[in-house]
């Protein structure tokens, strides 16, 4: 984020306060390049209204993780906002066992709403937009929703290219890293697959339909290519065969979060 945004941001901000262990999805490239193909994809009606929130200058690959960092400075106690753990045992992710609305699935409905409401004063409608953009993000992130009673994977330590790290991080963003490449190369990856027939089947269904992708997509994520079908525990060594049954996974969840953005934005400023 550009200083400028970050000074539109304190001044957002009712009381600077530090809040302990913010959730990270994706990782600040992840996030940027997602944000990227989505902001390809906006109306020009669309394009206007959210540069008219922003700070001069900024766009959405600017801000996209803004609430990875200042975003726990504005609102305390944010943190499980960003995730919702949900058994990897489960079949399905079931709406009627959330138990608040501290989680993300809840928060994407209440932000949605709160942007597009015109009668709200700017202020809050910009802070929406922010929290907006990384959340839809964040619930494409497997590890964000699946959880095997380790924290969506940040308590399963595992050797990742003989690298001491934990399922949840390999997500956020060694898988991106391994793959490589810089965020030109990353929007070139997730575009080759958004095809006018994915589009039409990403742009259906609601936030729960996308924290149940997700939760499938989680249950690959905890299984060895290797090994038995059920969720290693912790000490697992994972290496190139993981990356090359993960990448696909990676790049698609990828794009679908970024048309699904792209559709958010879309529809709240038509």
């Amino acid at each position: 984020m550009t200083r400028p945004a970050t000074r539109m941001i304190v001044l957002l901000t009712a009381a600077a306060l530090t809040s302990a262990g913010p959730a990270l999805a994706w990782g600040p490239q992840g996030h940027r390049v997602i944000a990227r193909v989505a902001e390809g994809r906006l109306s020009p009606t669309a394009r206007l209204a959210v540069r008219e929130l922003l700070h001069p200058g900024d766009t959405l690959p600017d801000v996209a993780d803004w609430a990875d960092h200042d975003g726990h400075t504005a609102v305390p106690n944010s943190a499980p906002w960003h995730y919702i753990n949900v058994p990897i045992g489960d079949a399905h992710f079931d709406p009627r066992l959330i138990r608040d609305d501290k989680n993300v699935v809840a928060r994407i409905e209440h932000f949605r709403k709160v942007l597009a409401d015109k009668s709200r004063p700017k202020q809050e409608r910009q802070r929406a937009l922010l929290f907006l953009v990384h959340f839809v993000e964040d619930v494409h992130q497997p590890l964000h929703v699946g959880d095997n009673n380790d924290h969506g994977g940040n308590d399963t330590q595992v050797q990742f290219f003989n690298e001491g790290t934990n399922l949840h991080r390999v997500w956020d963003s060694d898988l991106i890293h391994k793959v490589g490449g810089n965020d030109r190369a990353w929007v070139d990856r997730i575009e080759r697959v958004i095809t006018p027939e994915s589009v039409k089947v990403w742009s259906k269904g609601s936030v729960d339909d996308w924290a149940d992708e997700s939760l499938q997509v989680a249950k690959l994520a905890y299984r060895d290519p290797a090994g038995s079908p059920g969720p290693f525990a912790s000490g697992k060594v994972l290496g190139e065969s993981y990356v090359r049954r993960m990448e696909p996974l990676l790049i698609e969840q990828m794009a679908r979060a970024s048309v699904r953005l792209a559709d958010e934005l879309n529809a709240i400023f038509r």
